[in-house]
């Protein structure tokens, strides 16, 4: 019975979350009767459909769309220009590009060009994996650059425990062959007076395949004191080591694939979504988030916690081969068999394609326009336009419609006929849409928590952290957001935390970017559960991979990131982004004035 009973739960909790959960927070606006009360509600209503995924993640994204204007918050209008703002147009650009660079293949064609320069040895091929992973996800999806490394460690793994394999059989083939000459001597020729047997030793020329030694009768007179049963090799430990290594190749894939997507403003949804916060939230104040700024407070993070990474899986997975200075004879022979196979997969790509050229190009020029469009204050290229006219999703989706329109080959070959390098419909169907809404929902939900006063009010009874110190603040804000996108999305963790962290930071006189930045990083730190992210989801079904690997060095990863994002917020991020006391008293101050005109003028 209780069984039943518990399968009926099973098999109906996801309806009963979404049903009962108005229900049960009902009491919350009917005793406040306010709009902050309102707020609240939806907020709630919101939270607990995205962490638990009662329902799919852009349908909860939706539901602003409804629930705002239907409790008074939001008028209809005001709420579904969120939903196509200028951070999403960013978006929408660096995912039509990320898609080209997918379509022709030139994320494989940088992959292998790299991996064959790399040292081929199992620390440095690691280490090129790595590297490659983490530069493909700054400008496409996580998930898409590690579906493209997956087959190329695989194809590392496999040569390296089979050239292994088959590097011991040969050997201890040749073992037991000279030594059982040696004792078929030693019992057939007692009769010599020397003090020793002759010795005989075999090499490589002696032997072709193990099959071909017979020494059943010499077995009758005695056993090879390694040999513990009949079979030729061992296998437990070779199994393991290389049960290991892979272990180690496709967690080294999951995580690059995450440190790389926080390293630049397009590299993760969260950070694109920090862009459209600070834009809507302090365009009044002088706190500004563009590429390049982003760019010189992520990258470092990322380069620090890349090879800490690196060192991380070498110690727990490969650590005979890590503190090895020399490489022994076997060791050269699998790395020769490696570069072999890595330039042979290399040339079969042929040389460049005329799509390739060109998305590459157009690649190149979105970042340098990004890069250089402003240099935190001082103007750029922009300057050749109207004042404030143009932004990063004016580059990104610029750059972003080009594979659309330029043709997919050469237009002065003979018997040329039209054909865009990417088509609409196949970028449609490859379009993440849910991302998309799922971003506009967060920017809705920031502003629904201003208008609606509610974040004065979490500001009120937050009040008691003003005697906290900021580094501690900020400690304790990095490990929550850290662990909390353990259970949930990142974007969605994000949503839900940039505007109770803005309130936190007025409550205790802290500048909110101080909290803000750290979490953006922060919640793209889920190394410890396969559903934490598409990349763990991806390497975990594998099959090679059980969940307490993933536990045991993502705890150690979360750790690192934490220490290594509180560094930064310390450190250097204040200077980048001009966060000094006098920056933070005058946004304070500014703060408090414009709250106070919309109390005095009635409105907000």
């Amino acid at each position: 019975m209780p069984s039943e009973i518990l399968k009926w739960f099973k098999q109906r909790w996801r309806l009963l979350v979404v049903i009962l959960t108005p229900l049960i927070l009902l009491p919350i606006p009917l005793v406040g009767n306010s709009t902050q009360a309102r707020c609240g509600y939806v907020v709630l209503i919101l939270t607990i459909f995205w962490v638990f995924e009662a329902i799919p993640l852009p349908v909860t994204s939706l539901l602003p769309l409804a629930l705002f204007p239907m409790a008074g918050v939001l008028r209809a209008d005001e709420v579904a220009p969120h939903y196509f703002r200028d951070i999403i147009t960013l978006f929408f650009g660096s995912m039509s590009i990320a898609y080209a660079v997918e379509s022709v293949q030139l994320h494989r064609r940088i992959a292998l060009f790299v991996l064959s320069l790399v040292g081929t040895s199992t620390k440095w091929s690691m280490a090129g994996i790595m590297g490659v992973t983490a530069f493909l996800s700054m400008w496409i999806n996580n998930t898409a650059a590690t579906s493209v490394m997956l087959p190329v460690v695989l194809a590392i793994t496999n040569e390296l425990e089979n050239h292994h394999k088959g590097y011991h059989e040969k050997k201890y083939a040749l073992k037991e062959a000279t030594c059982a000459v040696n004792e078929v001597l030693d019992l057939t020729q007692t009769e010599l007076a020397y003090d020793r047997t002759p010795e005989v030793i075999l090499n490589t020329l002696h032997i072709e395949e193990p099959k071909s030694i017979n020494s059943g009768t010499v077995k009758k007179h005695f056993q090879l004191p390694w040999k513990k049963s009949n079979q030729l090799i061992p296998h437990t430990s070779v199994q393991t080591k290389y049960e290991n290594i892979k272990k180690g190749f496709l967690l080294a894939v999951a995580y690059s694939a995450s440190i790389g997507g926080l390293s630049s403003l397009v590299g993760t949804a969260p950070n694109i979504f920090v862009k459209g916060f600070a834009d809507s939230h302090y365009k009044n104040t002088a706190f500004r988030i563009n590429f390049l700024n982003f760019l010189l407070f992520a990258l470092p993070v990322a380069l620090l916690m890349l090879v800490v990474c690196w060192l991380w899986l070498q110690i727990y997975y490969n650590t005979k081969e890590f503190f090895q200075w020399r490489a022994d004879l076997e060791s050269q022979a699998v790395q020769a068999d490696l570069r072999a196979m890595l330039n042979k997969q290399y040339t079969d790509l042929g040389r460049p394609k005329w799509n390739e050229i060109s998305v590459a190009i157009v690649f190149v020029l979105m970042i340098l326009l990004w890069i250089t469009k402003d240099f935190s204050g001082t103007p750029g290229w922009e300057i050749i336009f109207r004042r404030k006219f143009i932004s990063d999703g004016t580059v990104g989706i610029f750059c972003g419609i080009l594979p659309l329109i330029l043709p997919n080959a050469n237009p002065f070959q003979k018997d040329w006929s039209y054909q865009p390098i990417i088509r609409w419909n196949d970028l449609a169907k490859n379009m993440p849409w849910g991302a998309l809404l799922l971003l506009g929902a967060g920017l809705v939900v920031a502003d629904a928590f201003q208008v609606s006063k509610l974040s004065q009010s979490v500001a009120k009874a937050l009040g008691f952290l003003a005697g906290v110190p900021r580094a501690a603040v900020i400690l304790v804000i990095i490990i929550i957001s850290g662990f909390f996108t353990e259970v949930t999305s990142n974007l969605s963790t994000a949503s839900i935390f940039f505007p109770v962290l803005d309130s936190v930071g007025r409550s205790s006189g802290i500048h909110p970017a101080y909290l803000i930045l750290p979490c953006t990083l922060a919640v793209s730190l889920a190394f410890m559960l396969p559903i934490a992210t598409p990349p763990n989801a991806i390497v975990f079904a594998s099959g090679v991979i059980r969940v307490i690997d993933m536990v045991k060095t993502g705890i150690v990863m979360n750790i690192i990131g934490f220490l290594i994002i509180f560094f930064a917020a310390t450190t250097w991020m204040p200077k980048i982004f001009g966060l000094d006391d006098r920056a933070t008293a005058i946004f304070l101050h500014l703060n408090t004035t414009i709250n106070n005109q919309n109390l005095y003028n009635g409105t907000g």
